[in-house]
C-alpha cells in the first residue's frame, strides 16, 4: 500500500491525552523487546490494525499510537473485534454533532468512554489529529471506506455496522452534511431488521434507501431538534428520553447512538517514518493565522442601518482601512455601541485605536449616506468613496479625502465624481493606491482632478496622479457597468477590475478585466467560465464583485457563490471553489506579508474546493470544507486554510463584505455581523469583529542534554533555555516518546543500549524550537547480586484499648403545643435567576403543558438566565450552528397559601426575543408575538429581533390580580420564543421574577 506523505501540518492530536505538540519525521529502529504493541506511549503502534497484525487475540480497548504525522503518541480507542478489527474511533454520540473542523469534547473520552448512556454527548477528534492518524492518505484512498456502529434498539444491545467509502476528499473534514458523493454502502444488519444490503454510489449525506434501517442520514431538523447526528429513516422509532439509544424529539426518524470508525492500515514499515540527523532538528512553527475566536469586543455598531435600508447592499460594515494608529470602518450604521453599554451618536464611518479597539472620539465626520469604500493614503490622509451627497453639511458626492485625527475635508487635492447619465448619482465603491496612482472604481463618468477645472470624461473607472492630484488623463477606460473591485499589480503591469460591466471601449469584458497600465484598455482578453448561466439574467449573469492581485496569480470572486484563482500570465484559471448552501463572494483581500487571501461571502455552509459549477459542486470537488462566512487560502496554491476556522452569523444572512489585515497583524472583518464566538463564548460583535494573530514564535531550545544509565533505567537530564516553566518532548531512536511538563528538566524510561535522543521545547500553540544534539545511551553496566541477609523477626506487642462506655443522653420534656402564626409571604416568591423546569422545541406537548395540575415528564431543569445564542447565559441549550431551537417552554410552580390576604402578583420578565406568559393556565401577557387570538405554537416565531441589550434592560412588568391566583400550588408558565430559528446569530432567553404584594 502506498502512503501519500503530508506536508509537514501541525495537529492538534488528542490533546487531552498527551500533551505532545509536533509533527515528527523519523524512522522506527527500536530493539525486539519494544516491540510497537501500543501498551505505552514509547510503544506506540502506527495503527489499531498494526496491533491486530502483530497480535491476534487482542481485545478491543485503549492503546497508544504514533504515525510521522502526530504530534506525539496518544491514546484512542481500537475496535478489535468488528470485520477483523483493527478500526480507530474518529467520534461517538448521539444527538449534537458538530461539523466545525476542530472536533468536539474531550478526545480522552472516546478512548476512556467509548460507549454506554454516558457516552451520548458526542466526542470527534479534531480534524488534523484524523488526518495524522491515515498517515497522509486520503479518506477516498481507505480501503475500507468507514465503519457507521449504529445502535438499532432503544437498549442499545443490538448493532448496525454499515459502510461507506468517502468519495472526493483529500483530508479529512466534518462537513457531513454537506450533499457529498458516496461509494461501496453497506449495511450489515442484526437478526429481524432484514437482509444485508449493498448499494454502489450515493448522493448526499450519507443516503436514504428504504426509510427506514437502509438509511444513513447525517443531518438536523424537527425530529433530531435541529441537533446533527446519524439517523435512521422516516419509520423508525425513537423516543425523546434520557438513556434510549435511538433519540428523536418527535417521535419519528431515529437518531442512533453511533460510533464511527477508519481503518488505516499503518505499519513500523508503510508508516513512513524517516531518520533523524545526529544534529537533531529544526525549530518549526505554526503558520501565520488569525485566531478562529474573537478578540473581546469594545465596540459595535448598531442593528440598525442608518439609510433605514435592510437589503445586502446595506450592511453595517462595507469598508476597513488604517491610518497612523486608527482603523477606520464605515458602512451603513446608525451609531455605536461600547461594551459598557454607552452609545454614540455616529453613523456610516467611525475610527478605533489599532492597539486597543478603543473609539477614537475627536474624529466624528458627519456623512448622509454609507460608506463603500475606505483607503488610507500615502500622504497620511484618508480617502472615502460611498453613497453621500454631503458631507460634514457641505455637497460632496460619491468620493472625498478626510483628515483622519478630526474628520475635517482635506483639500490638499481637490478630487470631484460625477454621474451624468439621467437621474443618477456618482458612487465610488472601491479605491486603492497603488505605484504612484490612486485609483478608483464605481458608477460615475466624469472625474476632476487638482491641476485642473476641467472634468475629465472616465467611466466607472479612473486614477489620479499621488504627486501633484492631477487626473491621469492617458489612463482612460470606459466600463459600461459598474465597477465593484479594482487592484493594481505590485509590477506595475496590470490593473484589474471586477462589476457588472460587460466591456471595456467596446471590448468584451464580462464581469473581468484586465488593464494595461498606460490606456486602461484591455490588455488580454479574460474569458472565464461562468459556474452558472441562465439566459434570464442577460447581462448580469456572473457578476463580481471583487479582484486582488496576488503577485503571480490573481484572484476574483462573485457570483454564482464562486472564488476563483487564475494564472496572470494568460488568465487560465488555477484554482476554484463553490459555496453551497451558501452565497456569492463579495470580497477579497490579501495579507501580503503571510500569503493569504481571504475571501469572504454570504456563506454558512460548505466550500466545495476544486468545483467550478453552482449545480453540482460535489462532482468535481476534491474536498469540502465547513465555512462561515470568510475564509483563508494559500495565495500561490490555493490551498484552503483549514486551521482559521471562525463561527460568525449575522441578522439577515447578508455576510461579510470586508477583509482587512492592520499593523498588528489583527484580521479585522465587517459587514452583517451579529455574534461571533470568542474565547470566553458569544458575543455581540455586531458590524465588525477583530481576529488576533496566534501565536507562532517557538520557546528556546534546551541544551546540554546527557544520558547515564542505572538500575536498567536511562536517565535524560538537560538545561532549560528558558526562565519559566517550559513543556519539552523525548524523543527516541527518531520518534516522540513522551512529553514532559511543568518545567521537569529530567526524564526516565526503560534502558535500551544506543539509543538516540533528542529533546525540544514545546509551547501550547504548537510551535517546537530545534532538538537538541543527539544524545546516545552507553551500555548497560553488568550487575553482580548482592548477598541477601535473612531477616530476624522482631516480637511485638499488641497494645489492648478500653472499651468506651456508652452515655445514654437525658430525657428533654415534650413542650407544650404552640399555636402557629399566620406566614406573611409578601415579597419576592421567584428570585431572577431561579431554577426552572424547561422543554425545548416542545412540538408533541399537550396544549395543556401550561397549566398547575399538568404532570411534567421529561422535561430537564436549569437556572436562569437560561436559553441559547445569548450571553451570559446560565443554563445554555444545546444546538450547533444553524440548529438552534425556535422555541423553549419553562414553568415553575410556587406555593401561595391564603392568596385572598394579598392584592396582586407583579410578574417582571425579560424575553428574547418573545414570549407568551401563562399563570395557572391563563395567559396574562404577550409580547413580540402576533397579537391574541391567534394561537402561538412551539414553532411560532417572534415578530422581529430583540437585541441582547434591549431584553436585559427593558423587563416587562405584568400585575396578575389575586383573583387568579388559588390556594396551594400556581404555577408560572412562558413560551419563549426566537425570530429566527436558522441562524447561530439568532437567539433565544429569558429570565422572570415575581413579587407578591399586599
Amino acid at each position: 500500500m502506498k502512503i501519500k506523505k503530508l506536508t509537514r501540518p501541525l495537529i492538534a492530536a488528542a490533546a487531552s491525552l498527551t500533551l505532545g505538540v509536533t509533527l515528527l519525521p523519523t524512522t522506527f529502529a527500536q530493539a525486539a523487546e519494544n516491540t510497537p504493541d501500543g501498551s505505552s506511549s514509547d510503544k506506540a503502534a502506527a495503527s489499531c490494525y498494526e496491533i491486530k497484525q502483530n497480535d491476534p487475540e487482542s481485545k478491543s480497548g485503549a492503546y497508544w499510537l504514533f504515525t510521522p504525522e502526530m504530534e506525539a503518541p496518544a491514546r484512542f480507542y481500537c475496535d478489535q473485534e468488528t470485520d477483523g478489527g483493527g478500526w480507530v474511533m474518529l467520534g461517538r454520540g448521539r444527538e449534537g454533532w458538530t461539523e466545525d473542523y476542530q472536533g468536539k469534547g474531550n478526545p480522552a473520552d472516546l478512548a476512556n468512554n467509548p460507549d454506554g448512556t454516558d457516552a451520548f454527548s458526542p466526542v470527534q477528534l479534531d480534524s488534523k489529529t484524523v488526518d495524522a492518524l491515515m498517515g497522509g492518505q486520503s479518506p477516498s484512498d481507505l480501503e475500507d471506506g468507514l465503519l457507521f456502529k449504529r445502535a438499532t434498539n432503544a437498549e442499545g444491545t443490538q448493532w448496525q455496522n454499515a459502510y461507506a467509502k468517502r468519495m472526493n476528499q483529500q483530508n479529512w473534514t466534518w462537513a457531513l452534511a454537506a450533499f457529498a458523493q458516496w461509494s461501496d454502502i453497506r449495511f450489515d444488519n442484526p437478526p429481524g431488521l432484514g437482509l444485508d444490503t449493498n448499494y454502489a454510489t450515493s448522493k448526499g449525506s450519507v443516503g436514504n434507501w428504504d426509510n427506514r434501517y437502509n438509511a444513513l442520514v447525517f443531518k438536523a431538523n424537527r425530529d433530531t431538534n435541529w441537533l446533527n447526528g446519524f439517523t435512521f429513516g422516516y419509520y423508525v422509532r425513537g423516543s425523546n428520553t434520557p438513556t434510549t439509544h435511538l433519540w428523536s424529539k418527535t417521535g419519528n426518524t431515529a437518531m442512533a447512538f453511533t460510533q464511527l470508525y477508519a481503518r488505516p492500515k499503518l505499519t513500523q514499515d508503510n508508516a513512513g517514518f524517516e531518520t533523524i540527523a545526529d544534529t537533531g532538528l529544526g525549530a518549526e512553527q505554526q503558520r501565520a493565522l488569525p485566531s478562529s475566536f474573537s478578540s473581546r469586543m469594545e465596540w459595535r455598531t448598531s442593528l440598525e442601518t442608518g439609510t433605514g435600508n435592510v437589503g445586502e447592499m446595506n450592511t453595517q460594515v462595507q469598508a476597513i482601512t488604517q491610518v497612523g494608529d486608527t482603523v477606520f470602518t464605515g458602512g451603513d450604521f446608525k451609531n455605536l455601541v461600547s461594551r459598557s453599554g454607552e452609545t454614540v451618536d455616529q453613523r456610516f464611518l467611525a475610527g478605533f485605536n489599532v492597539k486597543d479597539g478603543q473609539l477614537v472620539r475627536s474624529f466624528m465626520p458627519k456623512f448622509n449616506g454609507q460608506i463603500k469604500a475606505l483607503e488610507g493614503l500615502s500622504n497620511g490622509k484618508l480617502a472615502v468613496g460611498g453613497e453621500f451627497t454631503q458631507v460634514n453639511g457641505e455637497d460632496v458626492t460619491g468620493f472625498v479625502v478626510l483628515d483622519p485625527v478630526t474628520g475635517e475635508i482635506d483639500r490638499t487635492f481637490d478630487w470631484k465624481v460625477e454621474n451624468r447619465l439621467a437621474s443618477d448619482v456618482a458612487r465610488v465603491r472601491t479605491i486603492q493606491e497603488a505605484n504612484g496612482y490612486l485609483y478608483i472604481g464605481g458608477a460615475f463618468t466624469h472625474v476632476k482632478g487638482n491641476t485642473s477645472s476641467a472634468f475629465e470624461y472616465s467611466r466607472n473607472a479612473a486614477r489620479f496622479n499621488m504627486s501633484n492630484g492631477s487626473v491621469d488623463w492617458n489612463w482612460n477606460p470606459e466600463f459600461n457597468g459598474t465597477v465593484n473591485g479594482i487592484s493594481a499589480g505590485d509590477d506595475n503591469e496590470n490593473v484589474y477590475a471586477a462589476g457588472y460591466f460587460s466591456t471595456n471601449r467596446g471590448e468584451r469584458a464580462w464581469k473581468l478585466a484586465n488593464m494595461n497600465t498606460t490606456t486602461g484598455y484591455n490588455k488580454m482578453p479574460w474569458d472565464w467560465k461562468l459556474s452558472y448561466y441562465s439566459a434570464a439574467q442577460g447581462d448580469r449573469a456572473g457578476f463580481q464583485f471583487d479582484v486582488q492581485d496576488a503577485g503571480s496569480t490573481v484572484w476574483a470572486g462573485g457570483a454564482e457563490h464562486l472564488i476563483a484563482q487564475y494564472n496572470k500570465s494568460d488568465l487560465s484559471r488555477s484554482y476554484s471553489a463553490i459555496t453551497k448552501n451558501g452565497g456569492d463572494f463579495q470580497d477579497l483581500f490579501r495579507d501580503k506579508k503571510n500569503g493569504i487571501i481571504y475571501g469572504s461571502c454570504h456563506c454558512e455552509n460548505w466550500a466545495y474546493e476544486g468545483a467550478d459549477t453552482h449545480d453540482n459542486p460535489e462532482a468535481t470537488t476534491y474536498e469540502i470544507n465547513r465555512i462561515r462566512m470568510v475564509g483563508a487560502w494559500d495565495e500561490t496554491t490555493g490551498k484552503f486554510l483549514q486551521d482559521f476556522n471562525p463561527m460568525l452569523t449575522g441578522q439577515r444572512g447578508n455576510g461579510i463584505w470586508e477583509s482587512f489585515v492592520d499593523s498588528e497583524g489583527v484580521l479585522w472583518v465587517g459587514g452583517d455581523i451579529s455574534k461571533t464566538l470568542g474565547t470566553s463564548g458569544t458575543q455581540d460583535t455586531v458590524g465588525f469583529a477583530r481576529y488576533a494573530p496566534r501565536d507562532i514564535t517557538p520557546s528556546a531550545a534546551p541544551s546540554n542534554l546527557q544520558v547515564a544509565t542505572a538500575d536498567g533505567k536511562d536517565q535524560l537530564s538537560w538545561t532549560s533555555g528558558t526562565k519559566g516553566a517550559t513543556d519539552y518532548q523525548v524523543l527516541r531512536n527518531d520518534r516522540v516518546i513522551a512529553t514532559v511538563t511543568g518545567g521537569k528538566t529530567t526524564y526516565e524510561v526503560d534502558h535500551q543500549d544506543g539509543a538516540r535522543y533528542f529533546v525540544r521545547s514545546v509551547d501550547n500553540a504548537g510551535n517546537y524550537s530545534e532538538t537538541t544534539p543527539v544524545a546516545t545511551a552507553p551500555a548497560a553496566p553488568e550487575e553482580t547480586p548482592a548477598p541477601v541477609d535473612e531477616p530476624t523477626q522482631e516480637p511485638t506487642e499488641e497494645a489492648t484499648q478500653p472499651a468506651e462506655e456508652a452515655t445514654q443522653p437525658a430525657e428533654e420534656p415534650t413542650p407544650a403545643p404552640v399555636a402557629e402564626e399566620e406566614k406573611d409571604q409578601s415579597g419576592e416568591i421567584i428570585a431572577a435567576g431561579s431554577q426552572w423546569d424547561y422543554l425545548v422545541n416542545a412540538f408533541t406537548t399537550p396544549a395543556d403543558w401550561k397549566n398547575t395540575d399538568t404532570t411534567v415528564t421529561g422535561w430537564q431543569q436549569g437556572k436562569a438566565p437560561l436559553g441559547w445564542g445569548t450571553a451570559p447565559v446560565e443554563t445554555v441549550i444545546p444546538g450547533e450552528g444553524t440548529t438552534q431551537p425556535a422555541s423553549i417552554y419553562v414553568r415553575k410552580s410556587v406555593t401561595i397559601d391564603k392568596p385572598e390576604n394579598y392584592s396582586k402578583l407583579v410578574i417582571k420578565v425579560r424575553s428574547d426575543d418573545g414570549s407568551v406568559l401563562y399563570v395557572n393556565g391563563k395567559e396574562v401577557n404577550r409580547d413580540n408575538m402576533v397579537a391574541a387570538p391567534r394561537p402561538i405554537y412551539a414553532a411560532s416565531l417572534a415578530m422581529s429581533i430583540k437585541s441582547d441589550e434591549d431584553a436585559q434592560n427593558n423587563w416587562i412588568t405584568v400585575e396578575v390580580p389575586a383573583s387568579d391566583l388559588q390556594a396551594g400550588k400556581n404555577t408560572i408558565a412562558l413560551s419563549v420564543h426566537a425570530q429566527d430559528r436558522w441562524g447561530i446569530g439568532a437567539s433565544a432567553s429569558f429570565d422572570l421574577s415575581a413579587d407578591l404584594q399586599k
